[in-house]
């Protein structure tokens, strides 16, 4: 009976939610991912746990938890003598992530197009995504727009179908997030919205091709186009003049 008991006991406990720190841990991440994405803190920038902490009115605890995450998707990087440190976004650094990205998406891109012979309504969620990136682009708000840009895409990779390529472009989600917010401070806000609509509309055409031509421009030669090394010096020389 007692062993019954303690079964039943397990079995109820295991439902439970556990009241730990990682939501506090998620809000560190998300918190510096978005500090980065506005320039607040600059790539290459030395990451410092206790500043973190103290700007964020947190214990050290769940920043270090969340640097660990964020050196894990690759945001982060730890450096001998020097600590943590914020990604780099030096063009050989770019364009193997932009590679690999599209890579991905012409995958989903092609996984899609054939779900929707026989589904057409399998881009409702896309195109919810995309309804809220226009509100945010007449709201002016980049960072909201580049976060929804991130969504866009993961969404995109999650409706292919295929969970094994949506997981392998989730890690890659946080540093789009920044590589976007970036260039929401060179590129109106309301073009980046257009670029995606009409990757919805190439979709909804069905020509695999004429998409993967699109996906070509949208994501490398649109990225290339940016020089974020420069815009990030640009943001360091302001920030100097404003300290001193």
């Amino acid at each position: 009976m007692r062993r019954e008991e303690s079964t039943d006991s397990n079995r109820r406990i295991s439902g439970l939610r556990p009241l730990t720190a990682k939501g506090l841990v998620d809000q560190v991440v998300d918190a510096i991912v978005e500090a980065t994405a506005k320039g607040i803190f600059l790539p290459g920038d030395r990451i410092v746990e206790a500043e973190v902490a103290r700007a964020l009115n947190v214990s050290r605890i769940p920043v270090r938890e969340a640097l660990r995450l964020l050196e894990s998707q690759g945001v982060v990087v730890s450096e001998r003598f020097r600590g943590m440190s914020l990604m780099s976004v030096d063009i050989d650094r770019l364009e193997k992530i932009l590679k690999v990205r599209l890579a991905l998406e012409k995958l989903a891109g092609a996984e899609i197009i054939g779900r929707l012979k026989t589904e057409p309504g399998v881009l409702a969620p896309l195109e919810a995504v995309l309804a809220q990136m226009h509100a945010a682009a007449d709201a002016g708000d980049g960072f909201r727009v580049a976060s929804l840009d991130t969504e866009f895409h993961l969404c995109l990779c999650r409706l292919s179908g295929n969970e094994v390529l949506a997981r392998t472009f989730e890690p890659l989600s946080r540093q789009l997030t920044i590589i976007f917010g970036l260039s929401t401070m060179k590129k109106g806000v309301k073009g980046i919205v257009i670029e995606h609509d009409e990757v919805i509309d190439a979709l909804k055409a069905g020509d695999l091709a004429a998409f993967d031509e699109l996906m070509q421009v949208h994501i490398l030669d649109y990225s290339r186009a940016v020089d974020y090394e420069h815009l990030v010096e640009q943001l360091r020389k302001l920030e100097r003049k404003k300290a001193g």
